[in-house]
């Protein structure tokens, strides 16, 4: 009929208007706004909010009178208006409107979430949603937007399948993405989804799951190559430390070989880079460099000493026995001396640096840089227990790893000699990450290190049972320790000289009690030695 075709005719002239609208306001905001100046920072971004104010009401003007299948377009359309009127908003600092229009965004697509036109504009709304709300600490909320976003994601992989259309194609007049591109976007879509899930779940004390989130992230960035090495090297080396304070060494080990051999590839920044950007990134460049050697340093110390735990603790174990057998009067076995003499010689190792054996219950108090661990697993020989253990070791297969994986090992030591390859590999990273933390310019970080360097000598002592050789070991601790803090200005390092001078003392009193066990030892034999009398 002439009304059907006049409104045809007047759908597609304000359709063509509306796209032209959007192209204006999408060019002031991803091009004019770099531009603007200091004092009116979002002169072009408030002028895009515009455009997109006047593209909402006509559209809304014109859905009261379009029909079925136009009415779905417009309401899409419609639809992620809403969306980048809540960017604006929140780029200019406006975050409660910001949040108004997200919102109104995802109740307008609500019947819609599956929709291969709208469903990257529902799942990005709801990502921005998530955001909101863990930055006004209200994690609760957050956490079922997100899951929302996933759950979205995952139906529409299973019951669709297609590639989506990207962000702005359903409001251009013509399609410019590719089925590739166009998967590309909405699986970088989903990762971001899974990042914002891994962010909130520690706010909810969910580490575990916080952690598994991270490894999916840091895989699927690797899987699809958009990522930035750098950083994704430094969060997986982050992601590494939880593992390791969760006594999960070899996951923690594989992140480290993973965040090494990520970073390697990394070149050297160009010198013909201009204002000052190749210095500044060969400083990040080297910076991150030095903070994944730091991990491999401190995998390496909490490796020995919860090394060293567990095998006081199976000490104070097997003294419990002992004395549960005493009490029951159980009959010692043929075994019995063999055990005692055992249990002797573990004792010497033992030695704390109060001069006294640890408790028979095994219990001892670690230094300032032993990691807690809230769920400490039992024993001291093979691998310790993890919650992702039981599915297997989450890999980046990608990545071959085996020549860093193989420089140090992931079960807990037993014995001096092996322990001893766990400390010269973190003695190697103590000198790798000195090269970019020295001592001018970066006095905390070399500080740091070199407690971390003091502690491993620390470590590697109990499980040597020369005396001798450990009163060496102690006596590098005091010579690094005090030849730094020889460097250091008492009146601005007030609080890190005394830390490092109490570690000096710490370090005296370990060598002399060591000394009286010695002396003690060669009395009840009769041969004391000459060289024990002058360690005294």
């Amino acid at each position: 009929s002439p009304l059907a075709l006049a409104k045809m005719a007047t759908y597609l002239q304000t359709q063509n208007e509306g796209f032209e609208l959007y192209a204006r306001a999408r060019r002031l905001t991803e091009q004019d706004s770099r531009r603007d100046p200091e004092t009116e920072p979002y002169k072009s971004k408030y002028a895009a909010r515009e455009l997109l104010l006047e593209l909402s009401e006509a559209l809304q003007g014109f859905l009261q009178d379009s029909q079925a299948e136009e009415n779905i377009e417009l309401t899409l359309q419609l639809g992620e208006v809403f969306y980048h009127l809540g960017l604006n908003h929140v780029d200019t600092e406006e975050t409660p409107t910001g949040e108004t229009y997200f919102s109104r965004c995802a109740e307008h697509l609500t019947g819609h979430k599956l929709d291969l036109r709208c469903v990257n504009t529902v799942i990005n709304c709801l990502n921005q949603l998530g955001i909101l709300w863990v930055s006004r600490s209200e994690p609760e909320k957050a956490l079922e937007i997100l899951q929302e976003a996933e759950e979205v994601y995952k139906l529409y992989m299973h019951n669709v399948g297609q590639p989506p259309l990207q962000i702005h194609e359903i409001l251009s007049p013509e399609s410019f993405g590719t089925p590739k591109s166009r998967q590309a976007e909405f699986e970088k879509t989903h990762t971001l989804t899974l990042y914002y899930l891994a962010q909130t779940y520690p706010k909810l004390g969910q580490n575990q799951k916080s952690a598994s989130y991270c490894h999916l992230t840091l895989s699927r960035q690797l899987q699809s190559g958009h990522f930035e090495p750098v950083d994704w090297a430094t969060n997986c080396a982050t992601l590494s430390q939880y593992y390791v304070t969760r006594d999960n060494f070899a996951q923690g080990r594989h992140c480290l070989a993973s965040a090494s051999t990520v970073i390697a590839q990394v070149p050297e920044p160009c010198e013909e880079t201009e204002d000052g950007q190749a210095e500044s990134a060969r400083e990040r460049l080297g910076r991150r460099r030095a903070d994944i050697a730091r991990c491999w340093l401190k995998y390496c110390l909490v490796l020995l000493q919860e090394s060293r735990q567990a095998l006081m603790d199976d000490i104070g174990e097997m003294d419990r026995t002992k004395q549960n057998q005493a009490e029951g009067g159980a009959v010692a076995d043929s075994n019995s001396s063999h055990d005692n003499v055992e249990i002797d010689r573990m004792k010497q190792m033992e030695l704390t640096e109060d001069g006294a054996v640890a408790n028979s219950n095994g219990s001892h108090n670690d230094n300032k840089q032993k990691l807690e661990d809230p769920e400490k697993p039992a024993g001291a020989d093979g691998r310790s227990h993890h919650y992702d253990d039981e599915k297997g070791l989450l890999r980046f297969e990608s990545l071959e790893l085996t020549s860093l994986e193989d420089q140090v090992t992931d079960r807990k030591v037993t014995t001096f000699d092996q322990a001893r390859p766990v400390f010269i590999v973190g003695q190697k990273y103590v000198t790798a990450a000195k090269e970019f933390y020295v001592l001018d310019g970066h006095v905390t970080d070399y500080v740091e290190i070199t407690q971390d360097w003091s502690q491993l000598f620390r470590a590697l002592s109990f499980f040597e049972q020369d005396f001798e050789r450990r009163c060496k070991m102690h006596k590098r601790r005091v010579d690094m320790l005090q030849a730094l803090l020889s460097h250091l200005n008492q009146q601005h390092y007030l609080l890190v000289c005394r830390q490092l001078m109490y570690e000096v003392a710490e370090t005296y009193r370990a060598s002399q009690s060591i000394s009286h066990y010695q002396l003690f030892l060669g009395k009840n034999l009769c041969c004391t030695h000459s060289h024990a009398v002058r360690a005294m």
